[in-house]
Parts: C-alpha cells; sequence; structure tokens
C-alpha cells in the first residue's frame, strides 16, 4: 500500500503521453494536445478564431487559429513582424508578467517567434512558453504552460506539443 501511494504521489513528475490527441483542424494545422481538447470559435475584431485547449495534471495547453482572409490582409514579413509586436506586447500586458526569453525559429517559408515568460497566478510562478505561427493568410498562436517547480515536466510536454505541429494543405483539411 505505501508503495502505490508513493506511485500516485511521483505521477505528476512523469510526462503523461499516453493521452495526447492529435487534432486535424479545418485551419490547416494539426497539432497534440495533453488531453481531449475543448474547442470554441470567436470573432474577434471581424477576425474569425477557433481556440482548441486541453491539460492533464501538470500543464494546459492551447492553440489559438486566426484567419485573416475576411479582412483582406496579406501576411508579408513586415506585417507578421507587426502582427507579431501586438500580440507578444498584448500577452506581456498581464499584470505580473515577465518575459524570460524571445527567439526566432528557424522554418522555411514562414516567420515563427517564441517566448517564454512567467506570471504570478494564485500564489505560484507560472512558466509559459508560446509560438506565434505566420503561415499563408493564418496566425496560430501556440502555448503551453504550467507551475514553473514543474519545468523539467514543462519542457518535455512542450517539446512533445511543439514538434507535433505540422500544416495541411487545402486536399486533407478535417475536423
Amino acid at each position: 500500500m505505501l508503495l502505490f501511494k508513493i506511485l500516485l504521489a511521483l505521477l505528476p513528475f512523469f510526462p503523461q503521453t499516453d493521452n495526447w490527441q492529435r487534432v486535424q483542424t479545418d485551419e490547416k494545422i494539426s497539432f497534440l494536445l495533453p488531453n481531449v481538447p475543448q474547442k470554441t470559435k470567436e470573432i474577434i475584431q471581424g477576425i474569425p478564431s477557433s481556440i482548441y485547449v486541453a491539460k492533464d495534471l501538470t500543464c494546459i495547453a492551447g492553440v489559438v487559429c486566426s484567419d485573416l482572409s475576411p479582412k483582406k490582409v496579406q501576411l508579408t514579413e513586415e506585417t507578421a513582424l507587426l502582427f507579431y509586436e501586438g500580440l507578444k506586447n498584448s500577452t506581456m500586458n498581464i499584470e505580473n508578467a515577465m518575459i524570460k526569453r524571445e527567439s526566432t525559429v528557424p522554418y522555411e517559408n514562414m516567420l515563427i517567434k517564441e517566448i517564454e515568460y512567467t506570471i504570478i497566478k494564485d500564489d505560484y510562478e507560472m512558466t509559459y512558453f508560446k509560438r506565434f505561427i505566420f503561415r499563408e493568410n493564418y496566425i496560430y498562436q501556440i502555448v503551453i504552460g504550467g507551475r514553473t517547480r514543474h519545468s523539467e515536466i514543462l519542457k518535455k510536454e512542450k517539446d512533445i506539443f511543439f514538434n507535433s505541429v505540422s500544416f495541411l494543405p487545402d486536399a486533407e483539411k478535417k475536423n
């Protein structure tokens, strides 16, 4: 019985890859989430967005897919950088957010920016990793986070999550 209690206590310290669910979207992207995702749709300033969110014992992960087509905006490197600065600033507008790292992820034919930041939530320090992907006429915001004290697990789950992202051609779009 004691061994069982110890195993249960250690369970949150191991990444759970068994429950990860593959999501293929109408927004030309596919990814794994650490559980069955909840999906919502919103229109913000005339831009339709689909939001996918899931969580497990140690982290919460989500993807926001925003389609710029209705706004007739063409994503170029310059406009993508402007959108990135605006999205990064709105992310950092959380009262106690502090950016830890900012980088560009090298990738052909799209701009990918990544930030790592912390916030204090309910007296706990939380760490988040967020990628902004600008591809064709879509902006994808991909984020995973959890308590900073679980940073080793969070980094492993971040690698699973970020490395699972793939892009679908129009003919393969699924829901």
